[in-house]
Protein backbone atom coordinates (compact mmCIF):
# COMPACT_ATOMS: atom_id res chain seq x y z
CA UNK A 1 0.00 0.00 0.00
CA UNK A 2 1.30 3.45 -0.95
CA UNK A 3 0.33 6.25 1.43
CA UNK A 4 -0.36 9.46 -0.49
CA UNK A 5 -1.03 12.76 1.27
CA UNK A 6 -2.64 15.55 -0.73
CA UNK A 7 -1.67 18.92 0.77
CA UNK A 8 -3.84 21.68 -0.67
CA UNK A 9 -6.48 24.33 -0.04
CA UNK A 10 -7.59 23.99 -3.66
CA UNK A 11 -10.60 21.70 -3.43
CA UNK A 12 -11.01 21.39 -7.18
CA UNK A 13 -7.43 20.08 -7.34
CA UNK A 14 -8.15 17.76 -4.40
CA UNK A 15 -11.31 16.37 -5.99
CA UNK A 16 -9.62 15.81 -9.36
CA UNK A 17 -6.66 13.93 -7.89
CA UNK A 18 -8.74 11.88 -5.42
CA UNK A 19 -11.24 10.97 -8.13
CA UNK A 20 -8.48 9.39 -10.23
CA UNK A 21 -6.60 7.73 -7.37
CA UNK A 22 -9.74 6.30 -5.73
CA UNK A 23 -9.86 3.59 -8.39
CA UNK A 24 -6.35 2.32 -7.58
CA UNK A 25 -6.35 -0.31 -4.83
CA UNK A 26 -2.63 0.08 -4.17
CA UNK A 27 -3.04 3.71 -3.06
CA UNK A 28 -4.47 5.12 0.16
CA UNK A 29 -4.99 8.89 0.25
CA UNK A 30 -5.56 11.48 2.93
CA UNK A 31 -5.92 15.24 2.80
CA UNK A 32 -4.26 17.99 4.83
CA UNK A 33 -3.84 21.73 4.48
CA UNK A 34 -0.31 22.78 3.44
CA UNK A 35 0.38 24.40 6.82
CA UNK A 36 -0.47 21.12 8.56
CA UNK A 37 2.40 19.29 6.84
CA UNK A 38 4.92 17.59 9.11
CA UNK A 39 7.64 15.08 8.35
CA UNK A 40 5.41 12.20 9.49
CA UNK A 41 5.87 9.16 7.28
CA UNK A 42 4.16 9.32 3.91
CA UNK A 43 5.28 7.64 0.71
CA UNK A 44 4.32 10.57 -1.54
CA UNK A 45 3.00 14.07 -0.87
CA UNK A 46 1.05 15.77 -3.67
CA UNK A 47 0.54 19.51 -3.78
CA UNK A 48 0.21 22.42 -6.21
CA UNK A 49 2.92 24.68 -7.59
CA UNK A 50 1.48 27.60 -5.63
CA UNK A 51 1.45 25.70 -2.33
CA UNK A 52 4.79 23.87 -2.45
CA UNK A 53 6.84 26.48 -0.52
CA UNK A 54 6.05 25.21 2.96
CA UNK A 55 6.66 21.56 2.10
CA UNK A 56 10.21 20.22 2.28
CA UNK A 57 10.22 16.64 1.09
CA UNK A 58 12.08 14.54 -1.45
CA UNK A 59 8.79 12.69 -2.00
CA UNK A 60 6.86 15.77 -3.18
CA UNK A 61 4.92 15.49 -6.43
CA UNK A 62 3.40 18.45 -8.29
CA UNK A 63 1.20 17.03 -11.08
CA UNK A 64 1.33 18.71 -14.47
CA UNK A 65 -1.41 16.52 -15.96
CA UNK A 66 -4.44 14.68 -14.67
CA UNK A 67 -4.84 11.20 -16.04
CA UNK A 68 -4.53 7.74 -14.56
CA UNK A 69 -1.21 6.73 -16.15
CA UNK A 70 0.58 9.99 -15.39
CA UNK A 71 -0.49 10.17 -11.75
CA UNK A 72 -0.12 6.49 -10.88
CA UNK A 73 3.22 5.96 -12.61
CA UNK A 74 4.75 9.05 -10.99
CA UNK A 75 3.48 8.05 -7.55
CA UNK A 76 5.02 4.59 -7.98
CA UNK A 77 8.33 6.07 -9.11
CA UNK A 78 8.52 8.67 -6.32
CA UNK A 79 7.53 6.12 -3.66
CA UNK A 80 10.42 3.94 -4.84
CA UNK A 81 12.89 6.86 -5.25
CA UNK A 82 13.13 6.37 -9.02
CA UNK A 83 12.95 8.80 -11.94
CA UNK A 84 11.73 6.35 -14.58
CA UNK A 85 10.90 2.72 -15.22
CA UNK A 86 13.44 0.43 -16.85
CA UNK A 87 10.78 -0.84 -19.22
CA UNK A 88 7.04 -0.55 -19.78
CA UNK A 89 5.08 -3.02 -21.89
CA UNK A 90 1.59 -2.64 -23.29
CA UNK A 91 -0.17 -5.98 -23.81
CA UNK A 92 -3.08 -6.16 -26.24
CA UNK A 93 -5.33 -9.20 -26.63
CA UNK A 94 -7.11 -8.53 -29.95
CA UNK A 95 -10.61 -9.76 -30.62
CA UNK A 96 -14.25 -8.69 -30.51
CA UNK A 97 -13.50 -7.37 -27.01
CA UNK A 98 -9.91 -6.15 -26.83
CA UNK A 99 -8.02 -6.78 -23.60
CA UNK A 100 -5.52 -4.06 -22.68
CA UNK A 101 -2.87 -4.10 -19.94
CA UNK A 102 0.21 -2.06 -19.03
CA UNK A 103 3.05 -3.50 -16.94
CA UNK A 104 6.08 -1.66 -15.60
CA UNK A 105 9.29 -3.62 -15.06
CA UNK A 106 7.45 -6.94 -15.19
CA UNK A 107 5.71 -6.47 -11.82
CA UNK A 108 3.73 -3.22 -11.61
CA UNK A 109 0.29 -3.23 -13.23
CA UNK A 110 -0.06 0.40 -14.33
CA UNK A 111 -3.50 -0.04 -15.87
CA UNK A 112 -5.97 -2.45 -17.45
CA UNK A 113 -9.04 -1.95 -19.61
CA UNK A 114 -11.23 -3.38 -22.33
CA UNK A 115 -12.02 -1.78 -25.70
CA UNK A 116 -14.30 -2.58 -28.61
CA UNK A 117 -12.40 -0.92 -31.45
CA UNK A 118 -8.79 -0.97 -32.59
CA UNK A 119 -8.83 2.85 -32.64
CA UNK A 120 -9.62 3.05 -28.91
CA UNK A 121 -6.95 0.49 -28.00
CA UNK A 122 -4.33 2.38 -30.02
CA UNK A 123 -5.38 5.72 -28.46
CA UNK A 124 -4.85 4.18 -25.02
CA UNK A 125 -1.39 2.93 -26.02
CA UNK A 126 -0.51 6.47 -27.16
CA UNK A 127 -1.74 7.86 -23.82
CA UNK A 128 0.53 5.44 -21.97
CA UNK A 129 3.51 6.32 -24.20
CA UNK A 130 3.22 10.05 -23.52
CA UNK A 131 2.46 9.81 -19.79
CA UNK A 132 4.83 7.19 -18.38
CA UNK A 133 8.58 7.79 -18.02
CA UNK A 134 10.54 4.74 -19.13
CA UNK A 135 13.81 3.78 -20.79
CA UNK A 136 12.16 1.11 -22.95
CA UNK A 137 8.59 1.12 -24.29
CA UNK A 138 7.15 -1.72 -26.34
CA UNK A 139 3.82 -3.20 -27.36
CA UNK A 140 3.06 -6.93 -27.33
CA UNK A 141 -0.01 -8.05 -29.26
CA UNK A 142 -1.54 -11.53 -29.38
CA UNK A 143 -1.22 -13.46 -32.62
CA UNK A 144 -4.98 -14.13 -32.81
CA UNK A 145 -7.65 -11.54 -33.48
CA UNK A 146 -7.54 -11.50 -37.27
CA UNK A 147 -8.47 -8.12 -38.76
CA UNK A 148 -8.48 -6.40 -35.35
CA UNK A 149 -4.88 -7.45 -34.75
CA UNK A 150 -3.84 -6.28 -38.22
CA UNK A 151 -5.57 -2.92 -37.74
CA UNK A 152 -3.94 -2.35 -34.34
CA UNK A 153 -0.49 -3.17 -35.74
CA UNK A 154 -1.02 -0.98 -38.82
CA UNK A 155 -2.15 2.00 -36.74
CA UNK A 156 0.66 1.62 -34.20
CA UNK A 157 3.34 1.43 -36.90
CA UNK A 158 1.81 4.40 -38.71
CA UNK A 159 1.83 6.54 -35.57
CA UNK A 160 5.19 5.50 -34.13
CA UNK A 161 6.93 4.92 -37.49
CA UNK A 162 8.44 1.72 -36.09
CA UNK A 163 10.38 3.67 -33.43
CA UNK A 164 8.90 1.39 -30.78
CA UNK A 165 8.86 -2.42 -31.00
CA UNK A 166 5.50 -4.01 -31.80
CA UNK A 167 5.83 -7.74 -31.09
CA UNK A 168 3.35 -10.42 -32.08
CA UNK A 169 3.02 -12.97 -29.27
CA UNK A 170 2.03 -16.62 -29.70
CA UNK A 171 -1.47 -17.08 -28.24
CA UNK A 172 -0.55 -20.56 -26.95
CA UNK A 173 1.45 -18.85 -24.21
CA UNK A 174 -1.56 -16.99 -22.86
CA UNK A 175 -3.83 -20.00 -22.67
CA UNK A 176 -1.36 -22.53 -21.29
CA UNK A 177 0.54 -20.41 -18.79
CA UNK A 178 -1.05 -18.51 -15.93
CA UNK A 179 0.63 -15.24 -15.12
CA UNK A 180 1.22 -14.34 -11.47
CA UNK A 181 -0.18 -10.86 -12.21
CA UNK A 182 -3.45 -12.22 -13.59
CA UNK A 183 -6.28 -12.14 -11.08
CA UNK A 184 -9.80 -13.53 -10.73
CA UNK A 185 -11.19 -9.99 -10.55
CA UNK A 186 -10.05 -9.31 -14.10
CA UNK A 187 -11.89 -10.51 -17.20
CA UNK A 188 -10.41 -13.23 -19.39
CA UNK A 189 -9.52 -10.58 -21.98
CA UNK A 190 -7.60 -8.47 -19.47
CA UNK A 191 -5.85 -11.52 -18.01
CA UNK A 192 -4.84 -12.54 -21.53
CA UNK A 193 -3.48 -9.01 -22.10
CA UNK A 194 -1.49 -9.24 -18.83
CA UNK A 195 0.00 -12.52 -20.01
CA UNK A 196 0.84 -11.03 -23.39
CA UNK A 197 2.48 -7.99 -21.77
CA UNK A 198 4.52 -10.25 -19.51
CA UNK A 199 5.93 -12.37 -22.31
CA UNK A 200 9.67 -11.94 -22.85
CA UNK A 201 10.70 -11.62 -26.47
Amino acid sequence: MIKVTIATKNFRFLYTVENILSNINLIKTNHILPEEYTTNHVDVIITTEAEKKGIKSSKMFIPKAFNHYYLFSNILLIANSKKKFGDVVVGIDPGETIGFAVIGEGKNILGVDEFFTAVDAVKEAITVFFNVETDIFRVNIGRGGGKIKEEVIKRLKSIFHEKIPVNVIDEDFTSQNKNRLAEIRYSKNINAALNIASRDI
